[in-house]
């Protein structure tokens, strides 16, 4: 599964937040399904989500992409280290497959 093309059918088709604070909000929350981290992302802000997804039970997905090319794919001008998916609509980010670097 190629995570770039799968964040830019979200972008088209589900619903996503972008940034650590939302993102870590959502997953408390129990909104978000699913999260995914950039390869740059710092390392204190990925085992916070890492221990809060834990918790939830929510599934991560770490990237061997950075930020840019992460925001890129969501079609934003910048960069984004953490994403929660709170609705992946026709991405198959949720189905049952194995993506390379997934944890």
């Amino acid at each position: 599964m190629d995570i770039k093309k799968e964040l830019s059918i979200v972008r088209r088709t589900g619903k996503f937040i972008i940034g650590y604070r939302q993102s870590y909000l959502a997953v408390l929350s129990g909104k978000a399904k699913l999260v995914v981290l950039s390869r740059n992302c710092p390392a204190e802000k990925r085992s916070e989500m890492m221990v809060a997804a834990r918790m939830r039970g929510v599934k991560v997905v770490e990237t061997e992409y950075d930020s840019r090319d992460v925001g890129l794919a969501l079609g934003k001008p910048f960069s984004a280290s953490v994403v929660a998916i709170v609705d992946p609509g026709s991405s198959s980010l949720l189905a049952g497959e194995e993506a390379g670097g997934e944890q």
